[in-house]
């Protein structure tokens, strides 16, 4: 059996209690967590072209690279200063850091930026979600090449950063015609990666092709835990949240603490478009239909850490319980 190292706060326990976080019905406590973007702090992660990268060179890209993390650094020391324990970093923190033109290994980090997002790593339960066009079920060579040497990006700049634990969170892909071939394919990749991203690697359903029920059996056999999306499950699930297996997809976690993601339904736009905020009752009543004993929740709100902010608020004063139905 492989040995993950963990953060203390992937592990159930921080130095100190984080103030972001919500009561579970069993005594435990949920952290929250949002993704990418602080947008009180400003800011945003830079990347740059193709054709940017070939003109301006590894000095360029130095540069861009020097700006991104001292924003990750600001963002981290900002979450721990409100308790915020949980965060998503952008996939694009070392632009194109998957692409053949790119030696990762040549690309330094500033020491001093680089000891302040480690300060910060104790405290933290950090993942990373690569684009959809990182795709392990594909059955296109070009396109799984590309899929894998993305992943091993981000397991490197993970390792780089000092997050030992991690998680690096993937959709099924496509379905390609053929649902159980393309399941016996993703569980032979996954058992090809390398030991870096597989120790890291999570499974989430989607809201088109591969629901829970899908996902859970290849997330058994290959050894990767299942994250349950909430609205995927909702746009594609078929059963109420309360009635999924959760006793086997607790277990898909080992001795590591479950994670899930929570967003809500913008009824203006297409399925599985996201609201800014999070309405309390609506989340209370979510997570009371989860059935593990302790599990963490990231939230996929647009109004990133001021929803965070505002559902603790909102939880801290009580709020009317929600009304299916009713307005939220």
């Amino acid at each position: 059996m492989t040995t993950t190292m963990m953060t203390p706060v992937e592990q159930g326990w921080a130095p100190s209690a984080p103030r972001c976080s919500v009561a579970l019905p069993g005594g435990q406590r949920a952290l929250l967590g949002y993704a990418c973007i602080n947008l009180t702090l400003g800011g945003t992660v830079r990347t740059l072209r193709l054709a940017t990268l070939r003109a301006r060179g590894a000095a360029g890209l130095r540069e861009i690279v020097d700006a991104n993390m001292a924003l990750l650094a600001d963002v981290l020391e900002w979450n721990r200063q409100r308790g915020i324990a949980m965060f998503r970093l952008s996939s694009d923190l070392i632009p194109f850091g998957s692409h053949p033109e790119v030696d990762l290994a040549a690309v330094e980090l500033d020491g001093a930026t680089l000891a302040r997002i480690r300060d910060a790593l104790p405290s933290m339960r950090l993942s990373m979600h690569p684009a959809q066009f990182t795709v392990l079920s594909t059955a296109d060579p070009a396109v799984l090449s590309r899929s894998i040497a993305e992943l091993d990006y981000h397991a490197t700049l993970m390792d780089r950063l000092g997050i030992a634990g991690g998680d690096i969170v993937l959709h099924g892909g496509g379905v390609y015609g053929d649902r159980a071939a393309t399941a016996r394919r993703l569980v032979a990749t996954i058992a090809l990666l390398q030991p870096g991203v597989r120790r890291r690697l999570r499974l989430e359903n989607d809201e088109r092709s591969w629901a829970v029920a899908d996902l859970l059996p290849i997330c058994e056999e290959a050894g990767v835990p299942l994250i349950v999306d909430n609205l995927h499950h909702a746009l594609n699930g078929g059963t109420p949240l309360a009635e999924l297996p959760w006793a086997r997809i607790g277990a898909t976690w080992g001795n590591r603490r479950p994670k899930m993601h929570y967003s809500e339904q913008d009824l203006t736009k297409r399925p599985g478009a996201h609201t800014a905020g999070v309405t309390p009752g609506l989340f209370e009543a979510t997570l009371a239909g989860v059935g593990l004993p302790a599990f963490d929740v990231m939230l996929e709100c647009k109004a990133k850490e001021q929803a965070l902010l505002a559902l603790v608020e909102a939880l801290r004063v009580g709020t009317p319980p929600h009304t299916p139905g009713g307005e939220s």
